[in-house]
């Protein structure tokens, strides 16, 4: 069955915006202008594969040290890479790998240049980083033994790698555009991040590069254990949403592990632990984004998939977090009023108690971003605002996405014939804002029906802290208020979600759901695959293999030879991929041997063998001979009489929030 969708809230269905021809797009003239283009870009990419590489060393000090530097070594043929590509994609096990190199005749008939997993792991630490990554340590100096380190590597290099990976060269925009429903101006349609108002406030002839970031702490052990880490995400608004959310297509970008320990200054009172938790999380990021700032200001060369060098400006757009981050982030016009005429800590906190600050923080990681806004850059999301938050199962742990999202399915139904009319109001309008705010592509008609779905909320919502005032015999019902009062701030949210859209493009953009999908590749796996012991430096080695095969497969599929082509044809050499979209049907069909005069009479179409007459003849040769003029067709007979049947089909489709447990 088909997942609930949002009720009529219009006559007016939202429109089908892929499907309209009439559509009037206008691209910016100006922007996304290109230097140069790299005249040998096969060679290019091929003295970064082909050149010195930099590993990580797992020692605790201010920068990692460079290790000894060792020429890229994919083996002596074919076979090596694959089988290693195979080794660390699959997660095959250390000591397994080194029982199966044992068995007698196995290394002498593969013929394999190395013998064990240490070999193989020699050989891909040899194919140069996504980035290089490196440690910082941060303390108090009240306190230097409580050392807090970071694992995180250089944002601009993660922008370089991500802006000129060939696979995607295709699909990155380097101008924003404004689509309209057709030429008359009317009607605005806003979908991916540079159809929206934001990016359209570029700089003149700039290549602006919107930078998306995302932290979220995840608990790496389940039900039992309370080992948990501290991801920082890294995308581009320029690569389109639909690479961002697949984990394999490595458009969305691990940077740094924060630091979750938990020895801070066991002296201290409560109060100033969390003082002290809140700043090292602002001066870890300070030092992990700096860079960034530079860049944003200047800008920044870079060589794109395309070939093109172009003068880019690295700008932060979005911050994804959930609630409690979100307050941490956006506190500094307070602090900058009060912390110039505090004359102590505990006055600077007092003063900022009054703005409801807590007054911990006394300098934000943001500041001194160009063209940033913090509160303009704070993102709705649609799993821990919506799901988590405004259903009321915010207090459920150990409860995945797609979960939640059942529930919701039934939960209207679960409500019917057990509270009063404007209690079902209430949620169906919840469920309608639900729904219609991860609508893939929006328009201001469909905007609209957010904003009427929002209303219809706001004139019932009383309901829920008023029971006695709603006219009817709630006695009957058992109902009482759901509490005192609805100054909720994931509620006042809601109100921000159609700016959001017009600013930034639809929700999946910047949605909280997608950054959970990754924290299967890019934390949990890593961990399961480490001896749990220490386990961050191994996290992080684990991952930059990951990257580094798949970055040397990106390579070798794009600057493949046609005769290499053409050989691998030949030996049937194919490489085993995942499910695409589009059309799926079942194995076996409804009926198997179905006459065609049965067919025609059973599913009312009189004409069908003609049309398939027409339509098998488009396959036959015209050049020899094959096909047959199209005046014969009426007379042509088919040369069978039944042929299989499905009553069914399936199109392939993403979800709505593109669920992170779905497949």
């Amino acid at each position: 069955m088909d997942a609930p969708g949002p009720s009529n809230l219009s006559s007016t269905p939202p429109p089908q915006h892929d499907d309209n021809n009439d559509r009037l797009i206008e691209e910016h003239p100006t922007a996304g202008q290109h230097i140069c283009i790299v005249s040998m870009l096969h060679e290019h990419w091929k003295k970064l594969f082909g050149g010195r590489s930099e590993d990580i060393e797992d020692k605790d000090v201010e920068d990692v040290e460079d290790v000894e530097d060792e020429d890229i070594n994919m083996g002596d043929g074919d076979v090596d890479w694959r089988i290693a590509r195979w080794a660390v994609q699959e997660g095959i096990g250390h000591k397994s790998f080194d029982r199966l190199m044992m068995i007698p005749g196995v290394t002498e008939k593969s013929g394999l240049s190395y013998h064990n997993i240490h070999g193989l792991h020699k050989m891909v630490d040899s194919i140069p980083p996504h980035a290089k990554w490196k440690t910082r340590e941060l303390w108090y100096k009240s306190d230097p033994d409580d050392k807090h380190i970071i694992h995180y590597r250089d944002p601009k290099e993660v922008i370089s790698t991500l802006l000129g990976n060939p696979a995607h060269a295709k699909d990155i925009v380097y101008h924003p555009r404004k689509i309209f429903t057709d030429s008359s101006k009317t009607t605005r349609i806003y979908n991916e991040m540079w159809t929206g108002e934001w990016w359209n406030m570029v700089l003149e002839g700039a290549t602006l590069a919107p930078v998306i970031i995302a932290t979220d702490k995840t608990q790496l052990t389940q039900y039992s254990g309370n080992k948990t880490a501290y991801p920082v995400y890294m995308t581009l608004g320029n690569l389109p949403c639909s690479l961002h959310h697949h984990p394999s297509q490595h458009a969305c970008v691990l940077i740094a592990y924060l630091s979750v320990s938990k020895s801070i200054g066991q002296e201290l009172t409560k109060k100033h632990k969390s003082a002290r938790i809140q700043q090292i999380f602002h001066d870890s990021m300070h030092f992990i984004l700096e860079p960034l700032k530079e860049a944003g200001k200047h800008g920044m060369e870079v060589v794109f998939g395309d070939g093109y060098v172009r003068h880019v400006y690295p700008i932060l757009a979005c911050y994804v977090a959930d609630y409690p981050e979100q307050c941490l982030h956006t506190t500094l016009a307070v602090i900058k009023d009060n912390i110039g005429v505090s004359t102590s800590l505990s006055n600077f906190q007092d003063c900022c108690k009054q703005h409801l600050i807590s007054g911990t923080v006394t300098r934000a990681f943001w500041d001194g971003f160009p063209l940033c806004d913090i509160h303009l850059s704070i993102t709705p999301g649609i799993l821990h605002q919506l799901y988590q938050g405004i259903k009321g199962w915010s207090e459920l742990s150990q409860v995945s996405g797609k979960e939640r999202k059942d529930m919701a399915r039934i939960l209207l139904g679960c409500l019917i014939g057990k509270a009063p009319s404007q209690v079902i109001l209430c949620y169906h309008a919840i469920l309608d804002f639900v729904y219609i705010a991860q609508y893939p592509s929006h328009d201001d008609n469909t905007l609209g029906y957010l904003d009427d779905a929002l209303k219809l909320f706001h004139n019932n919502k009383h309901i829920l802290t008023n029971p006695d005032g709603c006219g009817q015999n709630v006695h009957d019902t058992d109902l009482v208020p759901v509490r005192g009062h609805l100054n909720i701030p994931k509620f006042h949210a809601m109100l921000h979600y159609a700016q959001s859209i017009q600013d930034f493009g639809t929700t999946d953009n910047y949605n909280t759901e997608m950054f959970e999908r990754f924290h299967i590749d890019c934390a949990k796996e890593g961990w399961r695959a480490s001896n749990f012991c220490d386990e961050v430096p191994q996290m992080v080695q684990w991952l930059a293999r990951q990257e580094k095969v798949t970055m040397f497969e990106s390579y070798l599929e794009h600057y493949k030879s046609a005769d290499d082509i053409q050989a691998e044809k030949k030996a049937g050499v194919e490489d085993v991929q995942g499910p695409k979209m589009g059309i799926s049907i079942s194995q076996r069909p409804s009926v198997a041997n179905q006459p065609l005069a049965s067919i025609q009479s059973k599913h009312h179409c009189p004409s069908f063998s003609h049309h398939l007459i027409i339509y098998l003849n488009q396959f036959l040769n015209r050049s020899h001979g094959q096909a047959i003029p199209r005046p014969q067709l009426h007379s042509t007979q088919l040369p069978f009489d039944n042929i299989p049947v499905w009553h069914a089909f399936k199109f392939g489709r993403d979800t709505l929030g593109n669920d992170i447990d779905g497949s």
